[in-house]
């Protein structure tokens, strides 16, 4: 056993007993964390607000070996996002970036820069930039620190380049990318998306590739530029890869059509 003590996301609480909680939190160094908070359901709680959802806290642990639930010995608040105060949707977009990030990624694995990006998200919605701008590039941010980005460009099955001079283009979350008319009868779950539809996509992939993953700024064209079928079908590319890559429909998804309008 060790004692730890680095930054954390709080995403996660669940009652342990009368006076405890398990909190999952994203940690800067040393990833996901699950960890037992004695005698934080108390009225006088020794951890005060730095437990609360979406809070960005430092915190003390002590990592256990195997799979036994760590044990939190000390959390102070250092800042705490207020999309709430901004609308309902920020709100429920900061609540989604939470549960991908719990969902794609695996207790004490380290995922440099990851802690960042979710911050900046929520700074981002703080201060009501766009939750359809924000919520895109922290998905797509999300998934090239995981090393799952899609293919944009070249079919997914032969390699070939994508034509983009045609009425729609062919799709496959589950298998990494487009596909090109030939392959696309043998692949499973085709999305037809508008050539605009992908050019935004692989525009978004180059500049996170070009900043090695780093925060990037909103889009030079503004989301709500697109039009409303570009715009859900950009949802419905990004739904579709969350929901192969976790195995499951987050429940926060549900929340979010408010962004292909």
């Amino acid at each position: 056993m060790s004692l730890e003590k680095t930054e954390a996301i709080v995403l996660k609480t669940v009652e342990w007993s009368e006076t405890s909680l398990i909190v999952t939190l994203f940690t800067r160094d040393f990833g996901k964390v699950s960890a037992i908070a004695k005698g934080a359901r108390r009225l006088k709680s020794p951890f005060e607000s730095a437990l609360d959802l979406l809070s960005l806290s430092s915190v003390v642990f002590l990592k256990k070996s195997g799979e036994s639930l760590d044990l939190l010995t000390e959390a102070k608040l250092v800042r705490r996002f207020r999309s709430a105060s901004v609308g309902l949707l920020p709100l429920y977009c900061g609540y989604y970036a939470g549960e991908l990030i719990n969902a794609l990624t695996e207790n004490h694995e380290p995922i440099a820069g990851l802690l960042e990006s979710l911050c900046h998200a929520l700074e981002e919605l703080d201060r009501q930039a766009s939750p359809a701008t924000t919520i895109l590039d922290f998905e797509l941010q999300t998934i090239q620190r995981l090393g799952h980005m899609p293919s944009w460009r070249w079919c997914v099955a032969c390699g070939e380049e994508i034509e983009t001079d045609r009425q729609s283009i062919a799709f496959s979350a589950s298998s990494g990318g487009v596909v090109c008319p030939n392959c696309a009868p043998t692949q499973r779950s085709i999305l037809r998306i508008k050539p605009q539809t992908l050019e935004v996509l692989e525009s978004k992939a180059m500049e996170l590739s070009e900043s090695g993953a780093a925060n990037i700024v909103a889009e030079r064209t503004p989301f709500t530029a697109h039009s409303p079928q570009v715009r859900a079908e950009i949802r419905g590319v990004m739904e579709q890869l969350v929901i192969c890559l976790s195995e499951r429909r987050l429940r926060m998804l549900d929340y979010l059509e408010d962004l292909k309008r």
